[in-house]
């Protein structure tokens, strides 16, 4: 029987005297029910779809409703004969009529077309495919000439072609970097990190610095910078790679680590030795800094001064130490997902030269394939083949004694992986941090890939096609190029995914090998926000407001949201001046409502009252005139402005234990009135934080109301019962960045609160709160965790 018949049969008139009988109706109806009920049963099992519901959402085009051509070639058959049956007729390619004229217009195009091409090859020829400075910014590179004219205030990164046809585009940090893809991609993004394949990013915009020189001149300054955090054993063996943040050394204060002005986060990563012996202080030596591009100014000048420096107070300056701008030198690429390394394993290939370590441990993590096996911060120093001459991906190798529910297998390969990437690093040395490593060109990898194709003789282009056809899937089938090796560096990143650094050249070709149509997805940076943020992590800048960066964005922010809000018309507009929080103060939004007003946190005073006016008069009483005809004392004054300005500047806590259990002994070194810590925040019944909203403590009379919601989800804000939102005396902070986890399956954020304020409404010991975000005037109650 099909199963889009129904079967139906005719029913006796349940209407009598014009009143209907219910249950004759239904037991008429009853044959009929049984019927569509089985038949939707059936259509369901025989799961019958058309060809363009089969498409995944990432292939789908507009135009392939009109003609097969538009779809992916496997489902083309498919649809042809779905047409067939259905008879419609597709609609067929219009061509021109070709002329004399036609024909001299189209030989026109093509020999500009070859001039293009040979002025190119000839450009491209003399120039050089990245720039490094030693000791000088790097010359910025043009990625393409013929759109020369568009990168003149910007640059771009060298997948900017491939991602401007298919996501939203921003200049920020002096690149155009990829914002978002254009089809929604909310849902997918935490599928593809969470459960999925993975998703891809180029983040070739980070900054790359190489510190080269004698071990101790390199090793003072690493330590200076990280406060000696980066200067453990496992570090200097080249074992690890440091993750953490680094310190300006010119800024004040400068004695202590925990109050330190933070630039930002930084990876560190030394070059390997076998060993460290007294014999190494001489040695060349070379460290690897990567930092986000909103720091790299401050780091590159403080580093600048530090060598400076070094090399003036070293009696044995050979060899001397110099830092390299490599930003355009080398580029990276970020997976996340529970198989991006098995996406790696699969798309490409390692090219061994008698470096059995490696390929074990690389083979051993590829197959295992979760990254939180990996142990964190370890390093492959890789090589591998140029992708473009792998025909087929690789199948999956799995691991035999690999049980995914397995507490104690799993165990056992995170040890086994532990002591390979321990002694792998001291072992090996990455091509990467030298010249000559990173000078491998694209073009003569092209002509090496037209040799290796001249040099297939019929049998094996037998074998391809055989290949094609799936009679043949193995892998001994296919012919490398041997005169290529690319050098590469993979490392655990502490955000859970990891990081493949390759030549600047080189990033275009890796990243389009492992972004696979309906298997990986590609992000900009509002995917790399969203899962940052799902996994209760902060993102760099937004999330640091202690910081010069974090500080500029969230101005950007504040004026952008401004901007959009005068140009809303009056009915759309939220009026913040007739706010009422019906909590007996006057009416308005707290602080700036476009944006974290911290200026308003850090100065205003018990009650909540903040006057710019009365800070600007104390700090003009506190700073004396200068004497005109004192030689200097204008210099002077102006620098007693600028330390007053930025003492009042947020700065982040970084160590909050060390500073919680010394607090009495710090309190008389430390301006803690203007330190911020971050935490999580998560929300307790309903409700989802917004960025920039209020974060309130809860007074000590009225915590046992708000307590009532923890036990009581019945208890809504349109009831009596639900209580007011506190004062703004009791604001802590501000949420940065907030909205609903799918993880968690709630609302959650990060959030940064005021040390002082937290102080002085009730301590560290009670950790829930009122989030409320800017313009409502109900409070949801939440619980925040210092991280």
């Amino acid at each position: 029987m099909n199963a889009r018949t129904i079967l139906s049969q005719s029913s006796e008139s349940t209407l009598k005297n014009g009143q209907l009988d219910v249950a004759a109706f239904v037991s008429s109806r009853k044959y009929e029910i049984q019927q569509l009920s089985a038949s939707m049963r059936k259509s369901k099992a025989i799961q019958k779809q058309q060809t363009f519901q089969v498409v995944p959402r990432s292939l789908r085009r507009r135009a392939a409703s009109h003609h097969v051509r538009f779809l992916p070639p496997r489902f083309r058959e498919r649809a042809q004969q779905e047409y067939k049956d259905s008879g419609i007729q597709m609609t067929p390619k219009k061509r021109q009529r070709i002329t004399r004229l036609h024909l001299r217009r189209d030989t026109a195009l093509k020999l500009r077309y070859f001039a293009r091409q040979r002025k190119a090859y000839h450009y491209n020829r003399k120039r050089s495919t990245y720039s490094v400075g030693v000791n000088e910014l790097a010359t910025k590179v043009v990625m393409e000439r013929k759109f020369k004219g568009r990168q003149k205030d910007k640059t771009w990164l060298p997948t900017h072609l491939w991602h401007a046809k298919r996501a939203h585009m921003v200049k920020k940090w002096g690149y155009v970097i990829p914002s978002h893809p254009n089809e929604k991609c909310f849902r997918p993004t935490h599928r593809a990190s969470q459960n999925g394949s993975g998703i891809v990013f180029d983040t070739s915009y980070y900054a790359t610095m190489i510190l080269q020189g004698n071990h101790d001149g390199v090793l003072n300054i690493v330590n200076v910078i990280s406060k000696g955090k980066a200067c453990g054993k496992t570090y200097l063996l080249g074992d690890r790679a440091f993750e953490g943040p680094i310190y300006n050394v010119y800024k004040e204060p400068a004695d202590d680590d925990s109050i330190q002005s933070a630039i930002g986060e930084a990876v560190i990563y030394f070059e390997p030795t076998t060993e460290l012996h007294d014999n190494l202080a001489t040695e060349n030596r070379r460290a690897l800094i990567r930092v986000h591009p909103a720091t790299f100014e401050d780091t590159w000048n403080m580093l600048l001064s530090l060598v400076k420096m070094t090399r003036e107070q070293e009696l044995h300056p050979d060899p001397g130490i110099e830092v390299q701008d490599c930003r355009f030198a080398i580029g990276s690429i970020d997976i996340f997902g529970p198989k991006s390394l098995k996406v790696i394993g699969h798309n490409l290939r390692l090219n061994l030269e008698k470096e059995a370590t490696v390929h074990e441990a690389f083979s051993t993590a590829t197959a295992a394939g979760d990254p939180k096996l990996i142990p964190l911060g370890a390093v492959f120093p890789l090589k591998f083949f140029d992708p473009r001459t792998i025909s087929t991906p690789s199948r999956y190798r799995k691991l035999s004694s690999w049980e995914p529910r397995d507490v104690s297998k799993q165990a056992h390969i995170y040890r086994s992986l532990n002591e390979i990437a321990r002694h792998l690093g001291s072992r090996t040395s990455s091509p990467l941090f030298t010249s000559e490593g990173r000078s491998i060109r694209v073009e003569h990898a092209k002509i090496a890939h037209g040799r290796l194709q001249q040099r297939r003789t019929a049998s094996a282009k037998a074998v391809d096609a055989m290949r094609g056809s799936h009679l043949l899937l193995k892998k001994e089938s296919l012919i490398f190029n041997d005169d290529v090796s690319i050098p590469a560096i993979m490392i655990r990143r502490a955000s859970g995914g990891i990081s493949l650094l390759l030549p600047w050249q080189w990033v275009a070709i890796f990243f389009k090998k492992l972004v696979i149509p309906a298997y990986t997805m590609y992000g900009g940076l509002q995917q790399y926000h969203q899962i940052l943020s799902e996994r209760m992590l902060p993102y760099f800048p937004d999330d640091y407001p202690g910081t010069s960066a974090g500080l500029v964005e969230e101005k950007e922010k504040t004026t952008l949201h401004e901007k959009e809000w005068k140009n809303r018309p009056k009915s759309k507009k939220t009026i913040y001046d007739t706010l009422d929080l019906r909590n007996g103060e006057k009416k308005g939004e707290v602080g700036n409502p476009f944006g974290c007003d911290w200026q308003y946190l850090l100065h205003s005073d018990a009650k909540g009252v903040y006057d710019p006016t009365k800070k600007l008069a104390k700090q003009q009483e506190d700073v004396t005139m200068p004497d005109s005809s004192a030689a200097g004392s204008t210099t002077e004054a102006a620098t007693e402005e600028t330390s007053l300005s930025a003492a009042n500047e947020p700065w982040m806590i970084t160590n909050l234990s060390r500073i919680l259990s010394e607090r009495n002994k710090l309190r008389k070194e430390l301006n803690l009135s203007t330190a911020l810590f971050t935490v999580q925040i998560i929300m307790i019944g309903r409700g989802v934080p917004s960025p920039s909203a209020r974060i309130y403590a809860i007074p000590v009379k009225d915590r046992s109301k708000w307590m009532q919601l923890k036990r009581n989800r019945k208890i809504v804000p349109e009831s009596s019962e639900y209580p007011m939102c506190p004062k703004s005396g009791s604001l802590i902070g501000f949420i940065t960045t907030g909205g609903f986890n799918l993880k968690e399956g709630k609302g959650s954020g990060m959030a940064s609160l005021s040390w002082a304020k937290v102080e002085q409404n009730g301590g560290f010991n009670y950790r829930y709160c009122i989030i409320r975000d800017v313009g409502e005037r109900v409070g949801r109650l939440a619980l925040y965790k210092p991280l």
